[in-house]
């Protein structure tokens, strides 16, 4: 039969990572992974070490591993974000059909126009009714051509140089046993 201070420990348990996370809004994910984690694994570990007669050791191991393995899982999601991020301002650079018209009205020379079409990797994939509306708004040939061109290119790579993380070391040594 469980008393009642095992049932509110129990429930402080569970309600603990709910009311631990909400306070995070500003966390990163890792900080939230070993937030949620630990405090998982510390109930967890409390639990599993309950059963066996160490809750204090089982919650001390369930805590590491738990957040350990709740930051490794939160830094995956903060590197797929920066990932992110990075591809949509590469996207965000790129050069769109109403730029080629406002630096032609604004009479910058081909040449610059066709190197920033380059440099912005835009690709254009242009209709005969883009062509006409292009020409109509002054645009040269040279520039056309080129615009027409960069749908036939290899897709410029943006590549994203981030320094390697510092090492991590964890241990944790228990000893169970009799002193001879």
């Amino acid at each position: 039969m469980i008393d009642a201070t095992s049932r509110r420990r129990a429930g402080l348990i569970l309600l603990l990572p709910g009311l631990l996370t909400c306070g995070c809004a500003s966390m990163s994910n890792t900080g939230k992974g070993v937030a949620a984690g630990g405090v998982i694994g510390a109930g967890t570990g409390a639990l599993v070490g309950n059963a066996v007669g160490h809750t204090g050791a089982g919650a001390l191991i369930g805590a590491g591993v738990g957040a350990l393995s709740g930051g490794l899982i939160g830094n995956a999601a903060d590197e797929s974000e920066k990932k992110a991020q990075a591809r949509a301002a590469a996207q965000a650079r790129a050069l769109g059909m109403t730029d080629v018209v406002a630096l032609t009205q604004q009479h910058v020379s081909e040449a610059i126009i066709i190197n920033q079409i380059r440099a912005s990797g835009a690709v254009f994939r242009l209709s005969a009714q883009d062509i006409v509306w292009l020409k109509e708004n002054g645009v040269t040939d040279v520039v056309v051509n080129e615009m027409q061109m960069t749908a036939y290119r290899m897709p410029r790579r943006v590549y994203v140089v981030e320094p390697e993380p510092p090492p991590v070391s964890v241990g944790v040594g228990i000893g169970y046993g009799r002193r001879w």
